[in-house]
Parts: structure tokens; C-alpha cells; sequence
């Protein structure tokens, strides 16, 4: 039943395996009601169990097996801690203690990290998109809106109007789901006029508030590698695309453009994946792909770190590469450069 899942699928889920179903459905009743994106007009994960389902069928046909990669990562970490300390063993007592002093806090407040994503982003999100949905749902009703998410095309006195006066909305909303149609195709520049200055000099603060305040702008900068995208090609005739060099290795294959969570089943096997971004439900795509190409991010944004994760060859922050590559092209990603060799401009032959 894994091997298509569609609404049908989920429909059999009981019938099928009636203790999976429950789990299935206790899983989604706990952890379901997490926003995909931070658009609220893009649905929650409960909304989308096929893609839970399609995690979970990666996971059997891959053999994936939680204690030993848990155990193999323990294995990685008790290397990596073992080098490092080699490495500070010829360094000072502060320098030691200071070490162990960050290691210990991270040690403690990164296995919250997820749980405070979900608590106070993605749960507050998915609740705040329930609740306009149900106004729109009420819309509909009255015969103001075609469908429940037409309410994201609404603003919030039109939509409040709207029931006391009973006006309809359809055309408005056909007009400005147009606009956000033509907006898409037509993205434009990173930026209008002249190149924005560099940050301003820090060294006024003191020594605490300056270190915090470069910190911030490093993160900054490699999650979203602003600067970088400023220079990088708006379109290209040559053989070579550049990016950030994201994940180490080189590979080539074919390429496959997915936009969005709805493309999933375009992916095969082997394929060099290309898209804007990805967020964490992308991950069922990992085990299958061969390369990661995306037009943006920085070194530490989501996909590098899968993508470091899985072991892929990744160039992130291309600015445009789902625009200037196609289906099926063949492509050289290096990791290590940053560059994305077009091996092939003629698409095969059907």
C-alpha cells in the first residue's frame, strides 16, 4: 500500500493494520499540527499525511534502523570529542575550561531546539491558519467565498466586512491570486537601486555586546548568505553555474526541479535535486538523491545541514538555478567549488 500513497491509502489505513493506523493517527494528533512553511496559507502536516507516510515507506525500503544510527552517531561524536580535546591538550587550563564550559551548555540546550521550534513557531502558526480557515469556511458558507483558503486573499477588514454586510469576494480573490501568479513568475532582483553598505563598525561596544553583535551578523550571513547573492548570475549561457560550496563530494546526474511539496512524486532516484530551499519535511526526499542544488541559503542553513547529514554533494545560494536549469539536464554538482558544470543543455529525447 506504501508503494502509492495517495487519499486512498490513507482511507485503507485501518483496514490494513488497525494498531499502525492508530499510532499513525496518535502521531499526527501530537505532532501533526506543525506549519510546512511560514506562509499560513500552506498547509499543516496534518493536513498532508501522505507526506508522513512517505517518510515512513523511505524508511523501511532504506532498512533504516534508529539504534544503529543512533549508536554510529554516538560512535562520530565521541571521535570528534576525543580530536578536540587532543587538540586543546597543548593549550591553556582557561582555554580548557572554557570548552568544556560551551560544550556542557550545548550539550543541554540543543536537544530543545526542536521542541522549541514546535511549541512556540510552527504550533501557534498552525493554530492562527485553523482559525482563519474557519472564517473562511463560514464564508464559504454564505456563498462569499468559493473555498475555505480563499480567505488567505483577503485582508483582515474585508474578511470582517464581509459578514455583516454579506459582500462576495470571489473576484477580488481571482484578481489578486493572478497577481501573486504573476509576482512568482517575475521575481525580480535581490534588491532595487544601489548595493546596500556593509554593517556598520562594532568596535564602540564593548567587548561582550561587539562579540554578540558579530556573532549574530556571522549566523546571519550563513543561513541566508545575503552578501553572497548580490554577485551571483541572474541568467547564464555558460557551462558553469556558481554557488556556495555547502557539502563536500561531486556528483553527476540528472537534474529534477522541485518547487514545492506537491512536486514530490517527480523525484527518482539518483536525480540532482534543485530548489528553492527546503524545510524539514523535505527530508524524506534525502535518502534518494544523488545532489542537492538550491538557489538559496547559506553554509548554515537547512539544506546544507542535511545535506552534510545525508552525505550529498550540495552548492546552496545559486540565487536562480530552478530557473536557469530544466528537467533532466545533465549536471556536474561539486561540493567542494561551489560550481554546477552543465554537462548537457539538449534535454533527452521522449
Amino acid at each position: 500500500m506504501l508503494e502509492n500513497i495517495n487519499q486512498d491509502a490513507l482511507t485503507k489505513l485501518a483496514t490494513v493494520d488497525e494498531t499502525f493506523a492508530t499510532a499513525f493517527n496518535d502521531y499526527l494528533q501530537n505532532f501533526g499540527h506543525r506549519t510546512l512553511r511560514w506562509d499560513l496559507n500552506e498547509a499543516t502536516l496534518i493536513e498532508r499525511p501522505e507526506l508522513v507516510l512517505k517518510m515512513i515507506h523511505n524508511q523501511i525500503t532504506h532498512h533504516y534502523d534508529l539504534p544503529t544510527e543512533a549508536a554510529a552517531l554516538e560512535q562520530q561524536r565521541a571521535q570528534t570529542l576525543a580530536e578536540a580535546r587532543r587538540i586543546l591538550s597543548t593549550r591553556s587550563a582557561a582555554d580548557k575550561d572554557k570548552f568544556e564550559h560551551v560544550l556542557a551548555r550545548a550539550t543541554r540546550a540543543y536537544p530543545i531546539r526542536e521542541e522549541h521550534e514546535f511549541y512556540l513557531s510552527n504550533v501557534p502558526l498552525a493554530l492562527f491558519r485553523y482559525s482563519l480557515l474557519e472564517i473562511g469556511r463560514r464564508l464559504t458558507t454564505q456563498g462569499n467565498l468559493d473555498q475555505p483558503d480563499d480567505i488567505f486573499f483577503l485582508e483582515y477588514d474585508e474578511a470582517k466586512n464581509s459578514f455583516q454586510t454579506g459582500l462576495n469576494h470571489k473576484t477580488t480573490v481571482k484578481q489578486r491570486k493572478g497577481e501573486q501568479d504573476w509576482a512568482k513568475a517575475h521575481p525580480g532582483p535581490a534588491f532595487y537601486g544601489d548595493l546596500p553598505p556593509p554593517p556598520p563598525s562594532m568596535t564602540s561596544f564593548p567587548p561582550e555586546a561587539r562579540h554578540a553583535m558579530q556573532v549574530m551578523s556571522w549566523l546571519t550571513e550563513s543561513l541566508f548568505a545575503s552578501n553572497f547573492l548580490q554577485h551571483t548570475q541572474t541568467e547564464t549561457h555558460d557551462e558553469f553555474l556558481k554557488g556556495l560550496a555547502a557539502s563536500p563530494g561531486q556528483y553527476t546526474g540528472q537534474v529534477r526541479i522541485i518547487r514545492n511539496e506537491s512536486e514530490f512524486s517527480k523525484l527518482q532516484v539518483g536525480d540532482v535535486l534543485v530548489c528553492p530551499t527546503t524545510q524539514p519535511p523535505w527530508s524524506v526526499l534525502f535518502p534518494s538523491v544523488g545532489a542537492l542544488v538550491t538557489d538559496n541559503g547559506g553554509i548554515l542553513s537547512h539544506p546544507a545541514i542535511i545535506a552534510r547529514e545525508y552525505h550529498i554533494p550540495a552548492v546552496v545560494a545559486t540565487r536562480n538555478a530552478t530557473h536557469i536549469l530544466q528537467d533532466d539536464q545533465i549536471v556536474t554538482v561539486n561540493g567542494n567549488t561551489g560550481h554546477i558544470e552543465i554537462i548537457s543543455y539538449e534535454l533527452p529525447s521522449t
